[in-house]
């Protein structure tokens, strides 16, 4: 009974502007992961819109153009590899141009050449990409749009050195900043078990990284619809996958956060 009276004394000591100092620092850390996750999935999201187009001669076989495409799954990170058959290009001329007869009156779907539309999973390795489809002498052209590819590679360079500061510095500040509130808050209300100071600041700053997500998600589902249009991913931001990485990240950090300042506290006091 004396352990649960000396835990809530505890608590009482450390006071309303503890929390407030807690509930700022992980309102701050969420928004600041939840940016970068967003930005980072969108990346993803728009690799997928840039398509690589490799033309193929019409006579090639349809045994060699399956070869390619086996070849491409086999050396390289492919989400997608749509197989264009001469009679799908025509179609989709058709549905573009025009459907009259006088139109197509020149030619047949054996006159296009065959393609293949592949959609990378990243674009690290765009260029041996392209040098390996060209190796194959049934090969044609490959178009791509490198407009696309090269402000993707300017965004991405951006966001890696935004995630690096972020996860090395920020991590970093997060727990020194945490530390020093907790190990101040029992020096000046010195509690001298270290058990019940590790539990109290357990529960400090586990409530209050949960009620500044709570804020974080309020405020996001507000400015969820401007914000998509520059980062479609942030619609996702919030699913089961994310959260519970971040609940990992945050009970860990609480506990090792936790244990240090009550010993730091606890050797300064004595």
């Amino acid at each position: 009974m004396s352990g649960v009276k000396e835990f809530w004394e505890g608590l009482k000591s450390k006071g309303i502007f503890l929390y407030l100092g807690f509930i700022i620092l992980y309102f701050v850390f969420f928004s600041l992961a939840i940016f970068i996750t967003a930005m980072n999935g969108s990346l993803n999201m728009w690799i997928e819109k840039i398509k690589i187009y490799a033309f193929i001669t019409p006579k090639t076989p349809d045994s060699q153009v399956l070869k390619i495409i086996d070849d491409l799954k086999a050396n390289f990170r492919i989400k997608e590899i749509s197989y264009i058959t001469q009679k799908d290009a025509w179609e989709k001329l058709k549905e573009i141009i025009g459907k009259e007869n006088d139109i197509f009156a020149w030619g047949s779907p054996d006159s296009l050449p065959k393609a293949l539309e592949i959609t990378p999973l990243n674009l690290d390795n765009i260029e041996y990409l392209l040098s390996f489809i060209m190796n194959y002498n049934f090969v044609e052209e490959v178009r791509y749009s490198e407009e696309m590819v090269n402000q993707w590679y300017k965004l991405n360079s951006v966001i890696n050195y935004i995630k690096k500061l972020y996860i090395y510095l920020g991590s970093l500040a997060f727990l020194i900043i945490s530390v020093e509130l907790l190990a101040h808050a029992h020096l000046a209300f010195p509690n001298f078990s270290v058990s019940s100071q590790i539990w109290e600041n357990i529960f400090v700053t586990l409530t209050s990284a949960f009620i500044s997500f709570l804020l974080v998600f309020f405020i996001s589902s507000f400015i969820k619809e401007q914000v998509m249009i520059y980062l479609p991913y942030f619609e996702f931001v919030f699913d089961i996958k994310h959260i519970l990485v971040w609940l990992l990240y945050f009970i860990l950090s609480s506990i090792i956060v936790s244990f240090t300042s009550a010993l730091m506290s606890f050797q300064r006091l004595k």
